[in-house]
């Protein structure tokens, strides 16, 4: 799967896409619903829960819910996902569109086995936060991406690269 920003899609010509639409930039909800309806593609939908970092999300998670049944959504990701009861819970309040907990701790990344154990078929793997969550250590964050990896029975996204404009 091929996910690029909603920034940027339209400039990418060639392959099988999805468009992002990280609700951490979003200001609001009638905002939310116009970059869906213009867009040309289906949507990976990011809710940034338990963002700390600017830009903090001014959507709550109720409305980011009510935006994923938008007919364009097929997947909705949420940050910070540590355990299988949040999965269990995300899923219960979501319809028509798959699931992906977004892996950004180390607790989330010793938890994974449970978190597929809730019937996920995808996850992301954001190393950025990762990294930053184990104090920067190097050698333990190898560790962690790998053990991620081990796992065959799931996707995971991980980013491959950045385009600068």
């Amino acid at each position: 799967m091929l996910i690029v920003s909603n920034h940027i899609i339209d400039e990418i010509k060639g392959a099988d896409m999805t468009a992002r639409i990280n609700l951490a930039w979003v200001q609001d909800v009638t905002t939310a619903k116009k970059l869906l309806d213009k867009s040309n593609y289906r949507v990976y939908l990011d809710y940034p829960s338990g963002r700390t970092k600017p830009p903090v999300p001014t959507i709550s998670l109720a409305d980011a819910i009510e935006l994923s049944k938008h007919e364009k959504v097929l997947y909705f990701a949420v940050s910070n996902i540590e355990t299988a009861i949040e999965c269990n819970g995300m899923m219960e309040l979501l319809e028509d569109v798959e699931f992906i907990p977004k892996i950004e701790t180390e607790v989330g990344v010793r938890n994974l086995k449970e978190i597929i154990g809730t019937g996920v078929k995808t996850i992301m793997l954001d190393k950025e936060d990762l990294f930053s969550d184990v104090g920067c250590n190097s050698n333990f964050f190898n560790e962690l991406v790998e053990e991620v990896r081990s796992y065959d029975s799931i996707k995971i996204l991980e980013l491959q690269g950045v385009i600068f404009k």
